[in-house]
């Protein structure tokens, strides 16, 4: 860490801690007449103290490297998303797909019962940053609402396995939890699938070809935390927070697809475009969930209204004050665990699990 860097370390603490502890109405009066508003919406005040306190921190694009990206992703979910609640049991896998195995992590808050439900999770990050540590906590609070298991799936990204390897990745993960489920005591019928960003696209794709019949059973629920369309079409949203101070920016974007893309893989262009192939009346029911300070949030409009024409019950809605990546940032924002409640009511009804309230506890 450079000498600047340690001289803004106790500013940086200070602040970090206020933001934790501040209240909305602290955080209004310090953004002040800074606050940032787009279309129409406002940023909320702690989610912008918070951005600008991460972009002190950050480096000019042209100095990004790939550990340093993940690095610094990991680090901010360390900071910044609240304690590891504990669970009765917590367990890494491998999961062995066709030629070749990848990594998981099983999340059980109710080891012994019989039947059970379960969510098969992807992690985000643009397909090139993320994995089981950076999503640890989120999915510690899932397992902790849901009641019921989480399984977290530690797919391949690029620069170093590029597209199509995390598609393949998803879709073989459902077909080997389906096989394996006895194994976890699940019902095989009663497994849901989620995702957050582009761990989101991998749900969404997972359920689109399962509607097909190929994959076993169909996810008995979707869950999508803004999900982006794989096209990248040219939206209100992305034109006019691309450039905005927002994390999730149309330089990371450019960023992330020149370190997972590969044209030359054409056979697999349709996994690009997963509702293309879905069949009408054969989707299970979908919760999504955008964020009006996201570049992708056009994205998941349309993937709502796409899967409404194909007969599927959506449950849509956005959090117009909040940004991409706010999930990271549950110590900050009690948005998190709002959001963790209403995915989790949204499962468990669909699968006919009960619904709790909320009760997300004690940290380790």
């Amino acid at each position: 860490m450079s000498s600047a860097m340690l001289f803004k370390l106790p500013y940086f603490m200070w602040t970090r801690f206020m933001l934790m502890r501040g209240s909305d109405a602290y955080w209004e009066r310090r953004i002040g007449s800074r606050a940032l508003k787009v279309g129409g919406r406002t940023l909320k005040a702690k989610a912008q103290a918070l951005i600008e306190l991460q972009g002190e921190f950050g480096v000019p694009a042209e100095q990004w490297t790939v550990p340093m990206i993940r690095g610094g992703y990991n680090k901010s979910m360390s900071l910044f998303d609240g304690p590891k609640h504990s669970l009765s049991k917590v367990e890494d896998l491998t999961l062995d797909l066709p030629g070749r195995s990848v990594g998981g992590r099983l999340y059980d808050p109710k080891p012994g019962d019989k039947g059970r439900r379960c969510l098969l999770y992807f992690h985000g990050g643009g397909f090139v940053i993320g994995g089981l540590e950076s999503h640890d906590r989120l999915c510690r609070k899932i397992a902790l609402e849901t009641g019921a298991p989480v399984i977290a799936v530690d797919y391949r990204m690029g620069p170093e396995n590029r597209f199509p390897s995390a598609m393949l990745d998803a879709l073989d993960s459902w077909s080997w939890l389906q096989e394996k489920a006895s194994s976890f005591d699940l019902d095989p019928a009663r497994i849901t699938v989620g995702g957050d960003s582009a761990g989101a696209a991998l749900a969404l794709l997972v359920a689109s070809e399962a509607s097909n019949d190929t994959l076993g059973n169909r996810p008995a629920a979707t869950a999508l935390i803004y999900p982006p369309m794989m096209t990248s079409p040219d939206t209100e949203a992305r034109r006019l927070l691309g450039k905005e101070n927002i994390v999730l920016t149309q330089e990371l974007l450019d960023w992330f697809a020149s370190h997972f893309e590969d044209k030359s893989q054409t056979e697999y262009e349709a996994l690009l475009s997963p509702l293309e192939r879905a069949v009408s009346g054969q989707l299970g029911p979908v919760w999504i969930r955008t964020c009006g300070f996201d570049p992708l949030r056009d994205d998941g409009v349309m993937i709502a209204e796409r899967l409404k024409e194909l007969g599927t019950d959506v449950d849509m809605a956005e959090y117009e004050d909040l940004y991409h990546g706010f999930i990271g940032a549950s110590a900050v924002l009690p948005d998190v665990d709002v959001m963790v409640v209403e995915m989790s009511r949204f499962l468990a009804l669909k699968t006919g699990g009960k619904e709790k309230q909320p009760d997300i506890q004690a940290a380790e």
